[in-house]
């Protein structure tokens, strides 16, 4: 059975060419235009040396050149690998070397990220999105004016066969890369469909940063499955979030935590029709919050849900006439996917009864990309453990608990405090550090480091600081560090955590704190 991707567009192209397709502010294409757009594309990539089977790791900020170039891979056989552009060049460069990227295709603003991590790995191919790009990369521009106006043919992908990698922080101090077949893109597809009641007249705002599994399946590429519009935004701000939704008469939305803070602060946010608007998808917002989502807006379906990288987006989805009545719940499993909640045995525990969310189906990944003990770790007996806390209700309702152990949620990231740790560890001065994540109104959660210093070292709140900004993206930078005597431990020499999170659990060892 094949499964591209790239023949939904095919499909469109041909039973609804004058539909529009892509908005990318004042840029817009038909399905005919968009799927000739893929065509010019593929056919450029192709000339830079890339081909089948090849992984191609896309650098940039959200626009309708990275769409293209996602369903320009796919039609071509080679494999995406959409990049965190906050990372740092180092961690760039970890990505680059551990995926084994043929080439990397880069915007404008992270060409300095990119010449850093060309230098310290393998990478053969670097395609700027510039007409002029640094000695020895190729312009993708000059690539496109060169390719030929003729069809590409899509290539045979069955439903097994790879498709892209995401990099995500997991629970390690190292980014796993989860590997995402076509069959798991497209069997996400056909549930975002059913569950969404998605249409050709859906108009779906991309909203979060494509390098993540929600923006890009949120429903994300899956408006093209069912023939509807993406609409890109540029902007995460609340107030352009909400202006480009009343101008584009958006009917589905994903927003982050922070960002329903934004528009619920908005004074003028009664002055923006969305009448348009049927449902906003979001996570980890609190009830409360939810509340005042549906007082502002009564007639939107608001979905609450829980979902991973690993499961190709959501896991279950809040259903409308639930959405009040079970409000603090992520709604039922996904069509396709079979959800358990387990106990130490991996034996399903009662209704109502905490244990380990567990889930297997046809959109669930077959595991990290080049690290097969890791995979061994987390698929087990057929089924993905997530590593996360939950109990289900008599009605088959998944209500979250907690997160897995040391994952800390910042600003819709998951941030691995082993990898804090790791960056920390490296400082001279460091003799012991731990990392928790901590409250915070506006980010949900932001990293917070203890550290015991070694003896003579004068090491300083503002010398981590500054450390970390040298060797982590920004919003890895811990917000808060204390210098402490000890850190908790039990009698095998474990740091206690959980001693952390209370405040009589460490002794400071002075002033030494930001």
């Amino acid at each position: 059975m094949t499964g591209n991707l790239s023949l939904a567009l095919r499909r469109h192209a041909v039973r609804r060419p004058r539909a529009e397709a892509l908005v990318d502010g004042d840029s817009r294409w038909t399905y005919a235009e968009l799927d000739r757009a893929v065509d010019r594309h593929a056919h450029a990539i192709a000339a830079s040396g890339v081909g089948e089977h090849d992984l191609v790791g896309i650098l940039a900020r959200n626009h309708a050149t990275y769409v293209i170039e996602l369903l320009a891979l796919a039609r071509l056989g080679a494999v995406s690998v959409p990049i965190n552009w906050r990372l740092h060049a180092r961690e760039l460069g970890y990505i680059v070397e551990h995926s084994g990227l043929r080439a990397l295709l880069v915007d404008q603003d992270f060409h300095d990220k990119a010449a850093e991590a060309q230098q310290t790995t393998g990478l053969a191919v670097v395609v700027s999105h510039t007409a002029q790009p640094p000695a020895g990369w190729l312009s993708l521009p000059r690539l496109l004016a060169q390719a030929p106006g003729t069809p590409v043919p899509d290539a045979e992908r069955s439903f097994d066969d790879l498709q892209r990698v995401l990099y995500t922080s997991g629970t390690t101090s190292r980014p796993k890369g989860v590997m995402h077949t076509h069959g798991n893109v497209q069997m996400n597809h056909v549930g975002q469909l059913l569950e969404l009641e998605l249409t050709p007249a859906d108009r779906a705002m991309v909203s979060a940063p494509l390098f993540h599994v929600s923006g890009l399946e949120a429903p994300g590429l899956a408006i093209f499955y069912v023939g509807g519009t993406m609409v890109i935004t540029r902007g995460y701000q609340g107030a352009d979030i909400v202006r480009l939704a009343a101008a584009e008469r958006v009917t589905t939305l994903v927003l982050a935590a922070q960002i329903v803070h934004d528009i619920l602060r908005m004074p003028d946010r009664a002055d923006f029709d969305l009448s348009a608007l049927r449902l906003i998808i979001f996570g980890g917002v609190p009830a409360t919050v939810r509340r005042a989502v549906h007082d502002t807006l009564p007639h939107v379906r608001l979905i609450d849900t829980f979902g991973m990288t690993e499961i190709c987006n959501g896991a279950c989805y809040m259903d409308a006439e639930h959405q009040l009545s079970k409000i603090g719940s992520q709604g039922m499993p996904f069509p396709h996917l079979e959800l358990r909640v387990v106990g130490p045995d991996g034996q399903p525990v009662p209704p109502g009864t905490i244990g380990e969310i567990t889930v297997r189906g046809p959109k669930v990944s077959p595991g990290y990309w080049r690290d097969p003990q890791a995979t061994a770790q987390a698929w087990q007996d057929g089924w993905f453990r997530t590593g996360d806390l939950a109990s289900m209700d008599s009605d088959g309702y998944l209500w979250f608990a907690d997160r897995r152990t040391d994952m800390i949620r910042s600003g819709g990231e998951n941030v691995a405090s082993a990898e804090i740790e790791r960056v920390i560890a490296e400082h001279p001065g460091v003799a012991e550090v731990a990392v928790i994540g901590v409250p915070d109104p506006k980010w949900d959660e932001v990293p917070k480091a203890y550290i015991v210093a070694r003896a003579g070292s004068g090491l300083t709140a503002q010398d981590v600081i500054g450390h970390c900004t040298d060797h982590l993206a920004k919003f890895k930078v811990p917000k808060y560090v204390d210098i402490v005597d000890d850190l908790p431990r039990n009698d095998s020499g474990k740091v206690l955590k959980r001693l952390l999170r209370d405040p009589q659990g460490v002794r400071p060892a002075g002033a030494s704190r930001v």
